[in-house]
């Protein structure tokens, strides 16, 4: 982190303080994304290590392994809600928060004030939420006060979210350099517009949710019933197909990665941020979906199953569309770019996404039909089947978690000044790639040939009981392939942790000049990493690739 401090003349602009005590106070947008990045990873592992614990239950179709009925029910929300609230969500708005005022030629975020707010409430109600478990709270817990103290947990980490995403759009949208129209952000700010804006119309739903839940189960338990009713109203902000909002960024640190190693142009500008946004767009509506309001299958009955099957059909279309233009800019290049962590994650992230979005219109496609020609044979849709827990695993550990690998070991330089280990880099590529794959297949197969239930909402003791309704033989084995790519995930995260301890906070990666890529967009014409405060002087963008249109030996930060 940058010792400088950077004073403004302009009147009610902060001062920095450098010490580690003015990350208290800071309204350094700079400060905060690191904040936010740093604290979700070590989130990351807490949601692994309770994905673990979950799936070695599931390796025995009929008994416990670790867990009691309610524990295993509380595990396995636990794990649902730190992978999503706690890594995924804020790991890329911290992103965003550090990446697209820079991106953009602004000094600072639209709000900064609410973006540190938006952090300190987030770490705060994350603690609180952990606390309520732990205090045999949450979805499925036996102490009401822990319940209700989940329930308010919750709605802190969403009012949180939601400041931060309205903090990014806000830039986007209204603090871009002069000359710098919406079609020519970088690929990776219009992302997170994307994202954000999605995130701003789809949180305030959970939030209301949870209003009502908490108001039932405190005051007169008459809609739920007790706890048990709490989970399956609220589970839809874990699925598909919500999480295509969550892992947009992902698609644009992609088109930023490959473009630049291609160094050139996507062919066609509008297309691109049209693909990304198709993305977004069809991960909305997911709150209408099977458990928000507790009708069952009729909920994917006739109309509504053709509208679900249709926004896996515009995520898979989304994505392909990006990764055809990307591609094709690669191919005109006319020969390979450089290998690097940055790129091949970038790409995986890329091909993880459009499998997580093909694997969830096979499986809304395959219940609708079986359900609107009542074919119905009485055993669980394959929604209810652990072929969920596969598209969210490809999700959250392909292209959310790759695509963070890939935006750290590019955009290091500008966040920290240091450059990290490619080697190690690689490695943990490798390691996250494999265990995604196999936590991803593991599950899908069980779900697709066994019928293995991912989780019966009502009664905790049915995920195990519903081992003697079905023939589910080989469920053990499917799920252990999960279980063993959830661990190849822990070791390879361990390591991408690794390699920021000493790279970057042991100071032991090489020292980044400004630009060390050579890369396109406007935020590496500034110093890396850009000093505290906000810039006495910024540069005047008409462009998202400036660096194209200056010659070579003018390609220098100012």
């Amino acid at each position: 982190m940058s010792e400088n401090t950077t004073a403004s003349n302009s009147p009610g602009v902060p001062v920095e303080d450098p010490t580690p005590f003015g990350l208290l106070t800071t309204a350094d947008h700079k400060r905060i994304g690191r904040l936010f990045v740093v604290s979700s990873l070590f989130f990351l592992v807490l949601g692994l290590a309770l994905d673990l614990l979950v799936r070695a239950d599931l390796t025995s179709g009929t008994d416990f392994v670790v867990f009691d009925a309610d524990s295993f029910a509380q595990g396995f929300a636990l794990s649902r809600e730190t992978l999503t609230l706690l890594f995924l969500i804020p790991a890329f708005l911290g992103l965003a928060i550090y990446m697209v005022p820079l991106q953009i030629g602004a000094a600072n975020l639209a709000f900064p004030r609410a973006a540190a707010a938006s952090f300190w409430t987030w770490i705060v109600s994350a603690l609180v939420l952990i606390g309520a478990y732990l205090g045999n709270g949450g979805p499925y817990g036996g102490w009401a006060n822990g319940v209700d103290l989940h329930l308010l947990a919750l709605s802190g980490l969403v009012i949180a979210l939601l400041l931060g995403a309205v903090s990014v759009a806000s830039t986007v949208m209204t603090m871009r350099s002069p000359g710098l129209y919406m079609d020519e952000t970088p690929p990776f700010a219009w992302s997170c517009l994307v994202s954000a804006s999605m995130l701003a119309v789809s949180l305030p739903v959970l939030l209301g949710q949870i209003a009502i839940l908490y108001i039932d189960h405190r005051y007169g338990r008459v809609f739920l019933a007790g706890n048990y009713g709490i989970w399956e109203r609220i589970d839809w902000i874990h699925r598909t197909p919500q999480m295509f909002i969550y892992v947009v960024p992902a698609l644009g640190v992609a088109a930023e990665i490959v473009l630049a190693a291609a160094k050139r142009r996507v062919f066609e500008p509008l297309a691109m941020y049209f693909t990304i946004g198709l993305v977004g767009l069809f991960g909305f509506g997911a709150w209408t979906n099977f458990a928000v309001t507790g009708e069952g299958a009729d909920i994917i009955d006739g109309f509504e199953g053709v509208v679900l099957v249709a926004l896996y059909a515009g995520a898979c279309l989304g994505t392909v569309g990006l990764l055809g233009l990307v591609g094709l800019a690669v191919i005109q290049n006319r020969k390979l770019p450089k290998i690097t962590t940055a790129l091949v994650a970038a790409l995986g992230a890329g091909g993880l996404l459009l499998i997580g979005a093909l694997s969830g219109l096979i499986g809304a496609a395959a219940d609708w039909l079986e359900i609107a020609g009542r074919g119905n044979d009485g055993n669980m849709q394959m929604r209810m089947t652990t072929w969920v827990t596969g598209q969210q695993s490809v999700l959250v550990y392909g292209a959310g978690l790759l695509g963070l690998l890939a935006a750290l070991h590019w955009w290091s330089p500008k966040i920290w000044g240091r450059q990290l280990n490619e080697l190690i880099g690689l490695l943990s590529f490798l390691g996250i790639a494999l265990g995604a794959l196999l936590a991803f297949v593991g599950p899908a197969l069980s779900g697709l040939l066994t019928e293995q239930p991912d989780f019966v909402y009502a009664d905790p003791n049915a995920t195990s009981m519903y081992a003697g309704w079905i023939d589910d033989s080989g469920a053990e084995g499917f799920t252990s392939l999960g279980l063993v790519g959830v661990v190849v995930l822990l070791a390879s995260v361990s390591l991408m942790i690794l390699n920021l301890t000493v790279s970057v906070a042991l100071k032991k990666g090489v020292v980044a000049e400004n630009d060390p890529w050579s890369a396109l967009s406007p935020e590496w014409l500034l110093s890396s990493p850009p000093p505290l405060g906000e810039p006495e002087d910024l540069p005047v963008l008409t462009s998202g690739t400036p660096l194209l249109e200056v010659p070579e030996e003018e390609e220098v930060g100012v």
